[in-house]
């Protein structure tokens, strides 16, 4: 089975979520990314800062283990 994933969509959260790249809270009221797919055979919902999204497009090759980076400060995704 082929990997594949949507296109991120920013929404605004209706609840507290928790960011799948940093673990860190994203606030009811917090705009996030959105995104889902099927990675190795497994559907996926990923949820995260734009900070984070921005750090894992930038300086990432679409791979991470959830709940385990840094949050990066805001400036990263200013660029």
């Amino acid at each position: 089975m082929s990997d594949f994933f949507s296109c991120a969509k920013t929404r605004t959260a209706s609840n507290d979520h928790r960011c799948t790249y940093c673990g860190e809270r994203i606030n009811k009221g917090d705009h996030y990314e959105y995104q889902k797919g099927n990675y190795d055979g497994h559907w996926f919902e990923s949820k995260m800062h734009p900070e984070c999204f921005a750090d894992l497009c930038k300086y990432g090759d679409g791979e991470y283990t959830p709940y385990s980076n840094e949050r990066p400060t805001s400036e990263v995704g200013a660029a």
